[in-house]
């Protein structure tokens, strides 16, 4: 008994002084990031919404200054990043979700609609999008451009600088294997360019014939895989050229923010050897042909049109942004199936997509293959895990295969949540894969009559798929909170 006592595991709960320091700061970071829909509120004159944005950031500041003074000189623990980055997500959606609420949204809404943005989601509840206020649907596509970016990103880019703290704290929300250099090279980067396609999306766009608007939030929220549009008929209305664009900004989107350095650096081989744009560009040319073929064997359409209409809507469900050029409960059974792969593959690892990642889809293809290759060699052979031209450990796998898991279940079991309620199990199943792949993509289910507790349930969603799940559990976890901590003597001093 003493053997085993010895030999288990030592684990420590969070330290409040940390989270709280951590959280603090990047409670101030979006303080600041609120800053631009404040301006671009005063400029409308629309003061009654002005006054409670103003009230949020001042409020997010203060404590962000009060927590977040001085930085602990020690090293965060992996269970105190995983809660800080959610409770960042968390409050934030409730805090911006309150000016919403000026415009005489519901508290419910507001934060659906709150919680869909900083998601990267694009789900709304609201019926008639361009009946609403300038200042809301800018807010909305705002919160989605930050969420795209990622307030980790940010914070250990301009606050956290180098070191294991930076590295776990953007961990997070990106793959080590992406990193290059120091963890505030990689910040600068990743901004830069994601700033970078931002501003070129909103110009094309503009150059289409767009006015300002809806350059403007169309742009932010393409780049962000948002897929937030301030039209009714999302891109169903625009001109082909404009959809071109829009779809084109999306699937840059859907890319590793480091492969256009990648690129920009000269390294051109980067574009044709990495397997997730592969990957990405082959699921969509399937998802689109099998939905073209669909549309134009119903006679509805002409081939042109169907294909059209079949890549916009694959694209958009690949790189997760959810614009829809046609309305997708129109779609007949086998096109729905097809667009809820996409959805649940989402994009490539360190891009603003949501999904499972197409990264972790072609690790467990390329596991499969490995035990079916395994069963033809010899009992004790050694067969090494090097796929994708890269070596695997055993823990990588394992982390890679549990997210996989998590997942498929929750979206199972917020599927089961449906039933109940008579709704259409295919449809049901379409709305759950997009709130958890923060896809944006509808039958029509999501609206203003779904009931509050599955409004609550998507909700739910959309923030396990953008926090992946785990850091969720952590939160969750009473051991997470409560149990013996690091001391002076056990914490290790950061040089």
């Amino acid at each position: 008994m003493a053997v085993e006592k010895h030999l288990a595991p030592v684990s420590y709960a969070v330290r409040p002084a940390v989270v709280a320091r951590y959280f603090g700061s990047l409670c101030l970071l979006l303080a600041l990031s609120g800053l631009v829909p404040l301006v671009f509120v005063l400029l409308l004159q629309d003061w009654v919404y002005a006054f409670r944005h103003a009230l949020v950031c001042v409020a997010l500041g203060v404590f962000g200054f009060l927590a977040g003074r001085g930085r602990p000189n020690v090293e965060v623990q992996r269970n105190e990043a995983l809660v800080i980055v959610a409770l960042t997500f968390v409050v934030a959606a409730v805090a911006f979700a309150l000016p919403m609420m000026a415009r005489g949204l519901p508290f419910a809404t507001a934060l659906f609609e709150s919680v869909s943005g900083i998601t990267t989601t694009g789900l709304t509840t609201i019926a008639d999008v361009e009946a609403q206020d300038k200042s809301v649907l800018f807010t909305a596509a705002w919160l989605q451009w930050v969420g795209g970016l990622g307030i980790m990103v940010l914070g250990f880019a301009l606050l956290f600088g180098q070191g294991v703290n930076a590295m776990r704290l953007s961990g997070v929300l990106t793959e080590p294997n992406d990193m290059l250099g120091g963890t505030r090279a990689h910040g600068r980067i990743v901004f830069a360019v994601y700033c970078s396609l931002t501003f070129a999306g909103i110009l094309l766009l503009w150059l289409t014939g767009l006015d300002w608007f809806g350059a403007l939030t169309l742009g932010l929220a393409a780049i962000s895989t948002g897929g937030y549009s301030p039209y009714n008929a999302s891109i169903g209305g625009l001109d082909g050229s404009t959809q071109a664009v829009v779809m084109a900004v999306s699937v840059c989107g859907a890319f590793s923010m480091l492969l256009y350095y990648r690129v920009w650096r000269g390294e051109w081989r980067a574009l044709a050897g990495d397997p997730e744009l592969r990957a990405l560009w082959v699921f969509a040319a399937l998802v689109a042909a099998g939905i073209a073929l669909s549309l134009w064997r119903s006679g509805g359409m002409s081939p042109v049109d169907a294909l059209q209409a079949g890549v916009v809507t694959a694209l958009s469900a690949q790189s997760t942004t959810g614009f829809s050029s046609l309305p997708v409960e129109s779609f007949d059974p086998a096109s729905k199936l097809l667009l809820i792969f996409s959805m649940l593959t989402g994009g490539g690892v360190g891009s603003t997509a949501g999904g499972i990642k197409l990264l972790r889809v072609l690790i467990v293809l390329s596991l499969i293959r490995h035990l079916v290759v395994r069963s033809r060699v010899p009992e004790h052979a050694v067969l090494p895990t090097r796929f994708l031209g890269r070596n695997w450990s055993d823990d990588a796998l394992l982390g890679v295969l549990l997210v996989v898991i998590l997942h498929l279940l929750v979206v199972a079991l917020s599927w089961l949540a449906f039933m109940p309620y008579g709704y259409a199990p295919l449809d049901a199943l379409f709305e759950v894969v997009s709130a958890t792949g923060t896809v944006g993509l509808s039958t029509g289910i999501t609206s203003a009559a779904l009931p509050l507790p599955l409004q609550l349930v998507l909700i739910a969603d959309m923030l396990l798929g953008r926090l992946e799940i785990v850091a969720i559990l952590v939160c969750l976890a009473p051991r997470t909170w409560f149990g013996r901590r690091r001391g002076p003597d056990t914490q290790q001093t950061l040089e």
